[in-house]
């Protein structure tokens, strides 16, 4: 027996919801199609809304991008339908990063330095509360390449990761490969680990942060003298060396005048001395590398702390993951690959 019938569906455009309609057959030999096949060859959402809808909800609260969606194009979605919408296009873009397609590979690498960067963000995730997100980001010597990676997960995985992001856009293809870290052993060891050939440098302003502190231990707050001896130090890094700074603040440890002094000159120390290797600062300036890691700053602020780190603001540990996909994809230079793949 066949059933001939006429049914709507609900189709999002760039224009606004839409409701199409189309005659069904129903029968008994299962070879009956949907409506929304019939109507739309299987689509809920157009290309054109699909991006849209994934780029509000990526800048935006869901509550706020639902607003804007409403106000702009006339388009009616539940906050619910656009997390699920996200967590949907985040696997596609996940899948499709992770697969190593040719999208990925940056051209005209050759006689270009790779830089690397890496941090870590604190999220507030529901049930287990601040987590650390681990923030990948790497671009070219011109910066006119760029592409972003995150991980909320372990320092293991997130080597893995990061080896896995070189290969796909072609490091093997550039002069060199230079990490510019905060100076943290977990990321130096998985870097190491993962990518043994990249030359690895610890930011300077960060080296800089731990004379300061020394110089608070041995001076107090906000003192004059404090501020000098700070000044004095991070110059003779930058422009003398580590050893040099080494050797005078061994001098200065031997005339402490408390054992705090002498114990925070000693913690400083033994920072810079398992490090000299990377914050030979003259000899790298003078090469031509960077020695600041001002553009992962950037990146944890762009793409992290913008959208996931709002007042009130706390995530499950799967919609984190997904809004993180979605938020390094926005801001790598194949986002526009990629949503076209993907949506």
């Amino acid at each position: 027996m066949r059933h001939k019938g006429r049914k709507s569906h609900d189709f999002v455009t760039r224009q606004g919801n839409i409701s199409l309609q189309g005659i069904y057959y129903h029968c008994g030999c299962s070879n009956s199609k949907s409506v929304n096949i019939l109507v739309s060859a299987g689509r809920k959402y157009s290309r054109a809304a699909d991006e849209l809808i994934v780029r509000y909800a990526g800048s935006h609260s869901y509550q706020q991008a639902r607003g804007y969606l409403r106000k702009d194009f006339h388009i009616n979605l539940s906050s619910e339908t656009l997390r699920m919408r996200i967590s949907e296009i985040s696997g596609q873009i996940r899948q499709h990063r992770n697969s190593g397609q040719n999208i990925d590979k940056w051209e005209n690498m050759a006689n270009e330095k790779l830089y690397g960067y890496a941090d870590g963000v604190l999220i507030n995730v529901r049930q287990e509360g601040w987590k650390e997100c681990k923030l990948l980001r790497y671009e070219n010597e011109f910066g006119t390449q760029l592409s972003h990676r995150a991980l909320l997960g372990s320092i293991k995985d997130f080597g893995l990761l990061a080896r896995r992001e070189a290969i796909h856009i072609g490091a093997s293809d550039a002069e060199e490969v230079v990490f510019l870290m905060d100076g943290a052993e977990g990321f130096h060891h998985h870097i190491k680990r993962n990518l043994p050939s990249a030359r690895q440098v610890v930011d300077y302003w960060h080296v800089c942060q731990h004379i300061g502190e020394c110089a608070t231990e041995i001076y107090g707050r906000d003192n004059a003298d404090g501020h000098r001896w700070r000044r004095k130090y991070c110059h003779v890094l930058r422009e003398d060396g580590p050893r040099k700074l080494l050797a005078s603040l061994r001098i200065s440890r031997s005339h402490a005048k408390t054992d705090a002094s002498a114990k925070a000159l000693m913690k400083l120390i033994n920072f810079l001395a398992r490090r000299i290797d990377r914050i030979d600062y003259p000899t790298l300036l003078e090469q031509g590398y960077r020695v600041d890691s001002g553009p992962i700053e950037s990146s944890c602020k762009k793409v992290v702390q913008a959208r996931m780190k709002g007042p009130g603001m706390r995530w499950s540990r799967k919609g984190a993951s997904a809004m993180l996909e979605i938020r390094c994809a926005l801001y790598s230079n194949i986002w526009e690959n990629l949503i076209n793949n993907c949506a």
